[in-house]
């Protein structure tokens, strides 16, 4: 009786391992996005301004709207600054400098606070407009003149 009990006891391990091998397939996938490439074809242009006696304020909006509060005169349009995105069609995180140094004559400076369209943007195989506008105090007595700079903005894929 031992035998058959061991014989038996046999059977059913050599039954449930068959049963604990099991086969399976796995897909996979990927897509490949077009690369990202952001071209700036206008730059932020505050126009003419003539400063009056008391400090004042210019606004370029991105919609492209100029704005001068106080005591400045703007003498024509303002422009934003206007850059084309080409990629995939995908949402892009924009990061941007808040702040950026316009200098001038005699190293003097302006500080311009950047107004960008928004933090995030999509681009597209045709190229989609972004625009980033800028807003300054021009204070009373700023030394006449031609003032630039320069400023840091990235365009990624989220």
């Amino acid at each position: 009786m031992r035998v058959i009990l061991f014989a038996g006891a046999m059977a059913c391990s050599s039954l449930a391992m068959v049963h604990t091998a099991n086969a399976a397939s796995g897909g996979a996938a990927v897509t490949i996005i077009r690369s990202l490439s952001a071209t700036q074809e206008e730059s932020l242009d505050f126009g003419r301004i003539l400063p009056a006696a008391r400090d004042g304020m210019v606004t370029v909006r991105p919609d492209g709207g100029t704005e001068c509060n106080g005591v400045t005169l703007c003498l024509g349009e303002g422009k934003p600054a206007l850059f084309r995105l080409t990629g995939a069609e995908l949402p892009l995180a924009v990061s941007i400098d808040p702040v950026v140094a316009m200098t001038g004559p005699d190293a003097a400076h302006v500080m311009v606070t950047l107004l960008p369209s928004g933090p995030v943007v999509m681009a597209s195989p045709a190229g989609t407009a972004y625009a980033v506008g800028g807003q300054m105090i021009v204070a009373a007595g700023t030394p006449p003149g031609i003032y630039a700079g320069q400023y840091n903005i990235s365009f990624e894929y989220q």
